[in-house]
Protein backbone atom coordinates (compact mmCIF):
# COMPACT_ATOMS: atom_id res chain seq x y z
CA UNK A 1 0.00 0.00 0.00
CA UNK A 2 1.35 3.40 -0.85
CA UNK A 3 2.10 5.89 1.91
CA UNK A 4 -0.61 8.18 0.58
CA UNK A 5 -3.18 5.41 0.70
CA UNK A 6 -2.09 4.47 4.19
CA UNK A 7 -2.39 8.06 5.33
CA UNK A 8 -5.83 8.32 3.77
CA UNK A 9 -6.96 5.13 5.53
CA UNK A 10 -5.61 6.33 8.89
CA UNK A 11 -7.09 9.81 8.62
CA UNK A 12 -10.55 9.03 7.41
CA UNK A 13 -11.17 5.50 8.66
CA UNK A 14 -13.79 3.47 6.84
CA UNK A 15 -15.85 5.03 4.07
CA UNK A 16 -15.05 8.51 5.37
CA UNK A 17 -16.05 7.88 9.00
CA UNK A 18 -13.63 9.67 11.32
CA UNK A 19 -11.46 7.44 13.50
CA UNK A 20 -11.97 8.12 17.16
CA UNK A 21 -8.97 8.28 19.52
CA UNK A 22 -7.95 4.73 20.35
CA UNK A 23 -7.78 5.39 24.10
CA UNK A 24 -11.50 4.61 24.32
CA UNK A 25 -11.18 1.11 22.87
CA UNK A 26 -10.94 -0.83 26.15
CA UNK A 27 -14.43 -0.04 27.41
CA UNK A 28 -16.17 -1.34 24.24
CA UNK A 29 -13.97 -4.43 24.41
CA UNK A 30 -14.93 -5.16 27.99
CA UNK A 31 -18.59 -4.58 27.25
CA UNK A 32 -18.38 -6.85 24.19
CA UNK A 33 -16.73 -9.60 26.23
CA UNK A 34 -19.37 -9.36 28.97
CA UNK A 35 -22.19 -9.42 26.43
CA UNK A 36 -20.66 -12.45 24.72
CA UNK A 37 -20.55 -14.31 28.04
CA UNK A 38 -24.22 -13.46 28.57
CA UNK A 39 -25.04 -14.92 25.15
CA UNK A 40 -23.09 -18.11 25.85
CA UNK A 41 -24.70 -18.62 29.26
CA UNK A 42 -28.19 -17.98 27.91
CA UNK A 43 -27.37 -20.25 24.99
CA UNK A 44 -26.67 -23.14 27.36
CA UNK A 45 -30.05 -22.63 29.01
CA UNK A 46 -31.80 -22.37 25.66
CA UNK A 47 -30.11 -25.45 24.20
CA UNK A 48 -31.11 -27.48 27.26
CA UNK A 49 -34.70 -26.30 27.09
CA UNK A 50 -35.03 -26.73 23.32
CA UNK A 51 -33.09 -29.99 23.08
CA UNK A 52 -34.15 -31.98 26.16
CA UNK A 53 -37.30 -33.42 24.56
CA UNK A 54 -35.51 -34.12 21.27
CA UNK A 55 -32.73 -35.97 23.11
CA UNK A 56 -35.24 -37.98 25.15
CA UNK A 57 -37.16 -38.91 21.99
CA UNK A 58 -33.94 -40.23 20.46
CA UNK A 59 -33.17 -42.39 23.49
CA UNK A 60 -30.48 -40.07 24.82
CA UNK A 61 -30.06 -38.34 28.15
CA UNK A 62 -32.12 -35.17 28.52
CA UNK A 63 -28.91 -33.16 28.90
CA UNK A 64 -27.24 -34.63 25.81
CA UNK A 65 -27.27 -31.40 23.80
CA UNK A 66 -26.47 -29.32 26.88
CA UNK A 67 -23.35 -31.34 27.73
CA UNK A 68 -22.16 -31.18 24.12
CA UNK A 69 -22.77 -27.44 23.98
CA UNK A 70 -21.03 -26.86 27.32
CA UNK A 71 -17.90 -28.73 26.19
CA UNK A 72 -17.80 -26.76 22.94
CA UNK A 73 -18.36 -23.51 24.81
CA UNK A 74 -15.38 -24.36 27.04
CA UNK A 75 -13.18 -24.96 23.99
CA UNK A 76 -14.54 -21.78 22.39
CA UNK A 77 -13.79 -19.67 25.45
CA UNK A 78 -10.22 -20.97 25.49
CA UNK A 79 -10.00 -20.07 21.78
CA UNK A 80 -11.39 -16.60 22.61
CA UNK A 81 -8.76 -16.07 25.30
CA UNK A 82 -5.90 -17.26 23.09
CA UNK A 83 -7.07 -15.16 20.12
CA UNK A 84 -7.39 -12.10 22.34
CA UNK A 85 -3.68 -12.42 23.23
CA UNK A 86 -2.40 -12.75 19.64
CA UNK A 87 -1.63 -9.53 17.79
CA UNK A 88 -4.27 -9.29 15.06
CA UNK A 89 -1.57 -8.23 12.56
CA UNK A 90 -0.36 -11.83 12.73
CA UNK A 91 -3.36 -12.84 10.61
CA UNK A 92 -2.46 -10.23 8.01
CA UNK A 93 0.93 -11.86 7.51
CA UNK A 94 -0.60 -15.35 7.33
CA UNK A 95 -3.70 -14.47 5.32
CA UNK A 96 -2.70 -16.58 2.31
CA UNK A 97 -1.76 -19.72 4.30
CA UNK A 98 -4.97 -19.46 6.34
CA UNK A 99 -7.06 -19.27 3.18
CA UNK A 100 -5.06 -22.07 1.53
CA UNK A 101 -5.53 -24.46 4.46
CA UNK A 102 -9.24 -23.68 4.64
CA UNK A 103 -9.64 -24.26 0.90
CA UNK A 104 -7.78 -27.57 1.22
CA UNK A 105 -10.28 -28.64 3.89
CA UNK A 106 -13.15 -27.86 1.52
CA UNK A 107 -11.81 -29.99 -1.34
CA UNK A 108 -12.51 -33.49 0.16
CA UNK A 109 -16.16 -32.50 0.57
CA UNK A 110 -16.64 -32.33 -3.20
CA UNK A 111 -14.36 -35.15 -4.37
CA UNK A 112 -15.61 -38.69 -5.05
CA UNK A 113 -14.05 -41.45 -2.97
CA UNK A 114 -13.59 -39.33 0.15
CA UNK A 115 -16.84 -40.38 1.84
CA UNK A 116 -14.85 -42.01 4.63
CA UNK A 117 -13.81 -38.62 5.99
CA UNK A 118 -16.56 -36.56 4.35
CA UNK A 119 -19.78 -38.57 4.76
CA UNK A 120 -23.07 -37.52 3.22
CA UNK A 121 -25.81 -36.48 5.60
CA UNK A 122 -29.26 -35.27 4.52
CA UNK A 123 -28.12 -35.08 0.92
CA UNK A 124 -25.04 -32.92 1.57
CA UNK A 125 -21.41 -33.38 2.51
CA UNK A 126 -20.60 -30.53 4.88
CA UNK A 127 -18.55 -32.13 7.67
CA UNK A 128 -15.07 -33.60 7.83
CA UNK A 129 -14.42 -36.42 10.29
CA UNK A 130 -10.79 -35.94 11.31
CA UNK A 131 -11.11 -37.52 14.72
CA UNK A 132 -13.16 -34.48 15.57
CA UNK A 133 -16.00 -33.27 13.36
CA UNK A 134 -15.26 -30.00 11.57
CA UNK A 135 -17.45 -27.94 9.26
CA UNK A 136 -15.00 -26.25 6.85
CA UNK A 137 -17.62 -23.87 5.42
CA UNK A 138 -17.82 -22.19 8.83
CA UNK A 139 -14.04 -21.79 8.92
CA UNK A 140 -14.16 -20.40 5.38
CA UNK A 141 -16.27 -17.44 6.49
CA UNK A 142 -13.63 -16.20 8.92
CA UNK A 143 -10.75 -17.12 6.60
CA UNK A 144 -12.27 -15.04 3.80
CA UNK A 145 -12.71 -12.04 6.11
CA UNK A 146 -9.06 -12.29 7.21
CA UNK A 147 -7.80 -12.70 3.63
CA UNK A 148 -9.95 -10.04 1.96
CA UNK A 149 -9.04 -7.50 4.65
CA UNK A 150 -5.32 -8.19 4.09
CA UNK A 151 -5.56 -8.03 0.29
CA UNK A 152 -7.69 -4.88 0.42
CA UNK A 153 -4.97 -3.15 2.46
CA UNK A 154 -2.25 -4.29 0.04
CA UNK A 155 -4.29 -3.18 -2.97
CA UNK A 156 -5.69 -0.01 -1.41
CA UNK A 157 -4.42 2.18 -4.22
CA UNK A 158 -5.89 -0.15 -6.87
CA UNK A 159 -9.28 -1.04 -5.42
CA UNK A 160 -10.96 1.58 -7.57
CA UNK A 161 -9.79 -0.38 -10.64
CA UNK A 162 -11.91 -3.37 -11.52
CA UNK A 163 -9.48 -5.47 -13.56
CA UNK A 164 -6.28 -4.83 -11.62
CA UNK A 165 -7.74 -4.38 -8.15
CA UNK A 166 -11.11 -6.03 -7.65
CA UNK A 167 -11.27 -8.86 -10.19
CA UNK A 168 -8.46 -11.01 -8.71
CA UNK A 169 -10.12 -10.79 -5.28
CA UNK A 170 -13.49 -11.75 -6.76
CA UNK A 171 -11.91 -14.75 -8.49
CA UNK A 172 -10.42 -16.16 -5.27
CA UNK A 173 -13.55 -15.54 -3.21
CA UNK A 174 -15.59 -17.10 -6.02
CA UNK A 175 -13.42 -20.22 -5.89
CA UNK A 176 -13.97 -20.65 -2.15
CA UNK A 177 -17.70 -19.93 -2.42
CA UNK A 178 -17.96 -22.31 -5.37
CA UNK A 179 -16.45 -25.19 -3.39
CA UNK A 180 -18.93 -24.55 -0.57
CA UNK A 181 -21.79 -24.41 -3.08
CA UNK A 182 -20.82 -27.84 -4.43
CA UNK A 183 -21.27 -29.48 -1.00
CA UNK A 184 -24.04 -28.22 -1.48
CA UNK A 185 -24.37 -25.41 1.08
CA UNK A 186 -26.01 -22.48 -0.67
CA UNK A 187 -26.51 -20.24 2.37
CA UNK A 188 -22.87 -20.57 3.50
CA UNK A 189 -21.64 -19.77 -0.02
CA UNK A 190 -23.88 -16.71 -0.04
CA UNK A 191 -22.54 -15.55 3.35
CA UNK A 192 -18.95 -15.86 2.10
CA UNK A 193 -19.74 -13.55 -0.82
CA UNK A 194 -21.63 -11.11 1.42
CA UNK A 195 -18.85 -10.92 4.01
CA UNK A 196 -16.21 -10.33 1.33
CA UNK A 197 -18.40 -7.61 -0.16
CA UNK A 198 -18.80 -5.87 3.21
CA UNK A 199 -15.03 -5.74 3.75
CA UNK A 200 -14.35 -4.55 0.20
CA UNK A 201 -17.03 -1.87 0.43
CA UNK A 202 -15.59 -0.53 3.67
CA UNK A 203 -12.11 -0.61 2.12
CA UNK A 204 -13.26 1.78 -0.59
CA UNK A 205 -14.24 -0.35 -3.59
CA UNK A 206 -16.49 1.52 -6.01
CA UNK A 207 -20.26 1.23 -5.77
CA UNK A 208 -20.50 0.94 -9.56
CA UNK A 209 -18.37 -2.19 -9.43
CA UNK A 210 -20.65 -3.66 -6.76
CA UNK A 211 -23.66 -2.87 -8.93
CA UNK A 212 -22.08 -4.62 -11.91
CA UNK A 213 -21.11 -7.57 -9.75
CA UNK A 214 -24.61 -7.83 -8.31
CA UNK A 215 -26.09 -7.71 -11.80
CA UNK A 216 -24.04 -10.81 -12.65
CA UNK A 217 -24.16 -12.68 -9.33
CA UNK A 218 -27.82 -12.24 -8.34
CA UNK A 219 -29.28 -13.93 -11.46
CA UNK A 220 -26.68 -16.70 -11.13
CA UNK A 221 -27.60 -17.15 -7.49
CA UNK A 222 -31.31 -17.35 -8.31
CA UNK A 223 -30.68 -19.91 -11.04
CA UNK A 224 -28.59 -21.97 -8.63
CA UNK A 225 -31.30 -21.80 -5.98
CA UNK A 226 -34.04 -22.75 -8.42
CA UNK A 227 -32.00 -25.65 -9.80
CA UNK A 228 -32.39 -27.52 -6.52
CA UNK A 229 -35.76 -29.10 -5.73
CA UNK A 230 -35.62 -28.45 -2.00
CA UNK A 231 -34.38 -24.85 -2.36
CA UNK A 232 -37.05 -24.20 -4.97
CA UNK A 233 -39.67 -25.63 -2.60
CA UNK A 234 -38.44 -23.46 0.28
CA UNK A 235 -38.46 -20.34 -1.86
CA UNK A 236 -41.97 -21.17 -3.06
CA UNK A 237 -43.09 -21.76 0.51
CA UNK A 238 -41.65 -18.40 1.56
CA UNK A 239 -43.58 -16.59 -1.19
CA UNK A 240 -46.76 -18.59 -0.53
CA UNK A 241 -46.66 -17.64 3.14
CA UNK A 242 -47.55 -14.08 2.15
CA UNK A 243 -50.24 -15.17 -0.31
CA UNK A 244 -51.83 -18.42 0.89
CA UNK A 245 -50.11 -19.83 4.02
CA UNK A 246 -52.53 -22.76 4.31
CA UNK A 247 -51.45 -24.12 0.92
CA UNK A 248 -47.94 -24.97 2.13
CA UNK A 249 -48.56 -25.42 5.86
CA UNK A 250 -48.21 -29.21 5.72
CA UNK A 251 -45.52 -29.46 3.03
CA UNK A 252 -42.62 -27.18 2.15
CA UNK A 253 -43.82 -24.42 4.47
CA UNK A 254 -44.20 -26.67 7.51
CA UNK A 255 -41.10 -25.42 9.35
CA UNK A 256 -41.98 -21.78 8.82
CA UNK A 257 -45.59 -22.29 9.93
CA UNK A 258 -44.50 -24.08 13.11
CA UNK A 259 -41.98 -21.34 13.80
CA UNK A 260 -44.65 -18.67 13.48
CA UNK A 261 -46.98 -20.64 15.75
CA UNK A 262 -44.23 -20.90 18.36
CA UNK A 263 -43.51 -17.17 18.26
CA UNK A 264 -47.20 -16.29 18.37
CA UNK A 265 -47.82 -18.66 21.28
CA UNK A 266 -45.32 -16.76 23.42
CA UNK A 267 -47.47 -13.66 23.69
CA UNK A 268 -46.03 -10.78 25.68
CA UNK A 269 -44.23 -12.64 28.48
CA UNK A 270 -43.93 -16.21 27.17
CA UNK A 271 -45.16 -19.59 28.37
CA UNK A 272 -42.22 -20.00 30.74
CA UNK A 273 -38.76 -21.52 30.60
CA UNK A 274 -38.82 -25.17 29.56
CA UNK A 275 -42.55 -25.11 28.77
CA UNK A 276 -42.43 -24.84 24.99
CA UNK A 277 -44.84 -27.23 23.29
CA UNK A 278 -43.60 -26.65 19.72
CA UNK A 279 -40.23 -28.27 20.52
CA UNK A 280 -42.06 -31.56 21.00
CA UNK A 281 -41.50 -32.87 17.48
CA UNK A 282 -43.46 -30.06 15.84
CA UNK A 283 -40.54 -27.78 15.05
CA UNK A 284 -37.56 -29.61 13.47
CA UNK A 285 -34.13 -29.02 15.06
CA UNK A 286 -35.44 -26.63 17.72
CA UNK A 287 -32.05 -26.59 19.47
CA UNK A 288 -30.34 -25.31 16.35
CA UNK A 289 -31.98 -23.81 13.25
CA UNK A 290 -35.09 -22.55 15.09
CA UNK A 291 -33.86 -21.87 18.60
CA UNK A 292 -35.00 -18.23 18.39
CA UNK A 293 -38.57 -19.49 17.87
CA UNK A 294 -38.35 -21.49 21.10
CA UNK A 295 -36.88 -18.48 22.92
CA UNK A 296 -39.77 -16.33 21.69
CA UNK A 297 -42.31 -18.96 22.77
CA UNK A 298 -40.85 -19.39 26.26
CA UNK A 299 -39.81 -15.79 26.95
CA UNK A 300 -42.41 -13.96 24.88
CA UNK A 301 -42.22 -10.69 23.00
CA UNK A 302 -40.22 -9.11 25.82
CA UNK A 303 -37.57 -11.83 25.78
CA UNK A 304 -37.34 -11.92 21.97
CA UNK A 305 -37.16 -8.11 21.83
CA UNK A 306 -34.39 -8.09 24.43
CA UNK A 307 -32.47 -10.68 22.40
CA UNK A 308 -32.68 -8.46 19.31
CA UNK A 309 -31.62 -5.41 21.34
CA UNK A 310 -28.58 -7.23 22.73
CA UNK A 311 -27.42 -8.22 19.26
CA UNK A 312 -27.86 -4.61 18.14
CA UNK A 313 -25.67 -3.60 21.11
CA UNK A 314 -23.07 -6.23 20.10
CA UNK A 315 -23.06 -4.77 16.59
CA UNK A 316 -22.55 -1.21 17.81
CA UNK A 317 -19.71 -2.29 20.10
CA UNK A 318 -18.02 -4.12 17.23
CA UNK A 319 -18.26 -1.06 14.98
CA UNK A 320 -16.94 1.16 17.77
CA UNK A 321 -13.92 -1.13 18.10
CA UNK A 322 -13.44 -0.94 14.32
CA UNK A 323 -13.44 2.87 14.41
CA UNK A 324 -10.86 2.86 17.21
CA UNK A 325 -8.44 0.43 15.53
CA UNK A 326 -4.98 1.93 14.93
CA UNK A 327 -4.63 0.84 11.29
CA UNK A 328 -6.60 -0.01 8.18
CA UNK A 329 -6.24 -3.77 8.55
CA UNK A 330 -7.55 -3.68 12.11
CA UNK A 331 -10.55 -1.64 11.04
CA UNK A 332 -11.41 -3.90 8.11
CA UNK A 333 -10.91 -7.06 10.17
CA UNK A 334 -13.12 -5.70 12.97
CA UNK A 335 -15.88 -4.73 10.52
CA UNK A 336 -15.73 -8.15 8.86
CA UNK A 337 -15.94 -10.02 12.16
CA UNK A 338 -18.79 -7.80 13.34
CA UNK A 339 -20.63 -8.58 10.10
CA UNK A 340 -19.87 -12.29 10.51
CA UNK A 341 -21.64 -12.39 13.87
CA UNK A 342 -24.46 -9.90 13.47
CA UNK A 343 -25.57 -10.73 9.94
CA UNK A 344 -25.85 -14.38 10.97
CA UNK A 345 -27.85 -13.41 14.04
CA UNK A 346 -30.35 -11.26 12.18
CA UNK A 347 -30.61 -13.79 9.34
CA UNK A 348 -31.47 -16.52 11.87
CA UNK A 349 -34.12 -14.35 13.48
CA UNK A 350 -35.38 -13.25 10.06
CA UNK A 351 -35.90 -16.88 9.04
CA UNK A 352 -37.75 -17.63 12.29
CA UNK A 353 -40.01 -14.60 11.77
CA UNK A 354 -40.75 -15.48 8.14
CA UNK A 355 -38.89 -12.43 6.80
CA UNK A 356 -36.39 -14.59 4.92
CA UNK A 357 -36.66 -17.97 3.15
CA UNK A 358 -36.04 -20.96 5.40
CA UNK A 359 -32.38 -21.94 5.53
CA UNK A 360 -30.01 -23.28 8.13
CA UNK A 361 -28.37 -20.35 9.91
CA UNK A 362 -27.15 -20.65 13.50
CA UNK A 363 -27.93 -18.02 16.10
CA UNK A 364 -24.37 -17.03 17.13
CA UNK A 365 -23.25 -18.14 20.61
CA UNK A 366 -26.67 -19.70 21.26
CA UNK A 367 -27.62 -22.39 18.71
CA UNK A 368 -26.31 -25.91 19.30
CA UNK A 369 -23.32 -26.59 17.08
CA UNK A 370 -19.61 -27.19 17.51
CA UNK A 371 -17.68 -25.49 14.74
CA UNK A 372 -19.93 -22.42 14.63
CA UNK A 373 -19.79 -21.77 18.38
CA UNK A 374 -16.03 -22.19 18.59
CA UNK A 375 -15.51 -20.07 15.47
CA UNK A 376 -17.71 -17.23 16.74
CA UNK A 377 -15.91 -17.16 20.08
CA UNK A 378 -12.48 -17.26 18.43
CA UNK A 379 -13.52 -14.42 16.10
CA UNK A 380 -14.69 -12.44 19.14
CA UNK A 381 -11.24 -12.96 20.66
CA UNK A 382 -9.66 -11.42 17.55
CA UNK A 383 -12.04 -8.48 17.85
CA UNK A 384 -11.05 -8.03 21.50
CA UNK A 385 -7.39 -7.96 20.48
CA UNK A 386 -8.16 -5.17 18.00
CA UNK A 387 -9.86 -3.25 20.81
CA UNK A 388 -6.67 -3.26 22.93
CA UNK A 389 -4.18 -2.69 20.10
CA UNK A 390 -3.56 0.92 21.11
CA UNK A 391 -1.66 -0.32 24.20
CA UNK A 392 1.03 -2.04 22.14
Amino acid sequence: MSSAAGARGSAFGLRGFPVRPSSGATLPGRALFALTLVFVAFGLLSVYSAGAYVAHARGLEDGHFLFGQASRAAVGLVALFVASQIDYRFYQRLAWPILAVTTALLVPLVLPGTEGIAPEWNGARRWLDLGVTVQPSELAKLAVVIWVAAIAVNRQDRLHEFREGLLPIIAIVGLVAGLVLLEPHFSAALWIVVLASVVLFMAGARLTHFALGAAAVVPLGLLTALASDYRRARLGAFISTFVDPASVASTSGYQLQQSMIAIGSGGLTGVGFGRSSLKMEYLPEPQNDFIFSIIAEEWGFIGAGLMIALFVAWTLLGLKIARSAPDMYGRLLAVGITALVTLSAFAHMGVALGLLPTTGVNLPFISAGGTNLILMLAATGILLNVSTAWRR
